[in-house]
């Protein structure tokens, strides 16, 4: 299971460093079964509830993240990313 995470972060922070400790917001999305399902879900979660739209000045980064079992203890996960640029 991937659990997502929909990051709203400033136009002045590059992709790369929109992360949940530089983003404006942090919303907790649907969890997923792949990596498809979670940018699609996302995605359309997003659509679904105008007031998560970013604003001027602000993008959306989604981050997808699949915790290994032997991972769990020490707090590390995979994580696969996409931003939507304004």
């Amino acid at each position: 299971m991937l659990k997502t995470l929909i990051l709203i972060c400033s136009v002045s922070v590059a992709p790369a460093d929109c992360k949940t400790e530089t983003a404006i917001d942090v919303i907790s999305g649907p969890d997923a079964t792949n990596e498809v399902a979670c940018m699609f879900h996302s995605q359309a979660y997003i659509a679904g509830t105008s007031a998560l739209a970013p604003r001027e000045g602000e993008y959306m980064k989604v981050t997808c993240s699949r915790s290994r079992p032997s991972d769990t203890a020490a707090g590390t996960a995979d994580v696969v990313s996409a931003e939507r640029l304004p």
